[in-house]
């Protein structure tokens, strides 16, 4: 039972040491090497400085400290910082830099380091090092002939002096201006697409009607690209007549009394967008279509195909008539290819064009929609 303490002990033991040694060769490496740079750093020793820095990543991998230290250096040198910068925030380094600073104030500091080496890369707090990469980072940021680096460059320079304000400032500002870049691209791409619409509204006579009052109107459209000056329209509209007065309509060589209880329109037409500004825009159109009051009225017609067969086709016996509407349409952008609007038209209705109406219905409508375009 003894031996099998001792053995399990053994294997413990050996198992734990590789953990122990790299954390402790980490440590070493680090601790002995940073103890050199200050006067490497206070020389401008680049090259050694470089030496060092590949050292500690060859034991520790990549950390906080030694890019930062990189990225110092290719900016005084005038070296593309590109990639190094973004392994820096892609690896979110300026979040660890940010805690490092602000624990440095603590009266604590020690202690928390002491206890918390590793999250600190093992480099105290205060240390030399650190205060001279923020001389550094200072230098370059008030000399002029350092005027004209990236943007990038100059938040993660005032990170580095421990300007925790300034840098989020210019952070802040970059995602807002980028975000603004990619909403602006968003929206100019979605203009290249068509939308369809569903619509509401209100549909009444223009002076006296004595048979269609006001009526609640309702459709689908689809229109092309808002990219074009010109734009396609085509849409289906109908009409619901709750207190429309009968007429008089030829049905099988009779006269009949007829209640309209709908209306239909399919038409086509265009707009030319006059407005295109601020997510509005302003888009006056025309359009042309054929129409009809639907009656309820059908007829068998029978007849002969090729072969002598008797056929019948039930026929229907609606009020046909053109539908010309000129109108004005504002919308305003809400997201991707969402738009909300409203349109108002003016409608010429030649009811008299089918020969069949025997009932004088006024032609001249007008309407007042509102709309969701997705």
């Amino acid at each position: 039972m003894k031996l099998q303490i001792i053995l399990a002990y053994l294997l413990f033991s050996i198992t734990s040491i590789p953990v122990i040694y790299g954390q402790n060769a980490c440590e070493n490496i680090i601790t002995i090497t940073v103890e050199k740079l200050p006067q490497l750093l206070k020389n401008n020793d680049y090259q050694e400085i470089d030496n060092k820095l590949n050292t500690i990543e060859a034991t520790c991998g990549l950390s906080e400290f030694t890019l930062r230290t990189r990225i110092i250096y290719q900016i005084i040198s005038r070296e593309n910082s590109k990639e190094n910068r973004q392994k820096y925030l892609r690896n979110r380094f300026d979040r660890i830099l940010i805690i490092r600073w602000d624990d440095s104030y603590l009266s604590d500091h020690q202690e928390i380091f002491l206890a918390h080496k590793k999250n600190y890369e093992y480099i105290p707090m205060r240390h030399p090092v650190d205060s001279l990469l923020k001389i550094k980072a200072s230098s370059i940021l008030n000399s002029p002939s350092y005027n004209d680096i990236d943007i990038e460059e100059k938040a993660l320079l005032y990170l580095f002096k421990d300007d925790i304000e300034m840098y989020t400032s210019i952070t802040e500002a970059q995602y807002n201006e980028k975000k603004k870049v990619q909403m602006r691209s968003k929206e100019a791409e979605n203009k290249y697409k068509s939308t369809f619409g569903l619509h509401t509204g209100v549909f009444m006579p223009l002076g006296e009607n004595d048979f269609f009052g006001k009526s609640v109107t309702g459709g689908v459209s689809y229109m092309g690209p808002f990219s074009n000056d010109f734009v396609l329209d085509l849409h289906y509209k109908f009409r619901v007549h709750p207190k429309s007065r009968v007429f008089d309509f030829r049905y099988k060589d009779n006269i009949r009394e007829v209640d309209a209880i709908t209306s239909h329109v399919i038409s086509i037409g265009g707009g030319y967008k006059l407005l295109d500004k601020n997510k509005f825009i302003i888009l006056p159109k025309v359009n042309l279509g054929l129409g009809f009051i639907w009656t309820g009225l059908s007829e068998k017609e029978y007849g002969e195909d090729d072969e002598g067969n008797e056929t019948e086709t039930l026929r229907l016996r609606n009020v046909n008539t053109l539908h010309s509407t000129i109108g004005i349409t504002f919308m305003r952008h809400v997201y991707d290819n969402l738009y909300f609007g409203f349109e108002s038209n003016l409608h010429l209705i030649p009811y008299q064009w089918d020969s069949h109406l025997q009932s004088p219905i006024p032609s001249k409508y007008a309407s007042l929609e509102f709309f969701v375009r997705f």
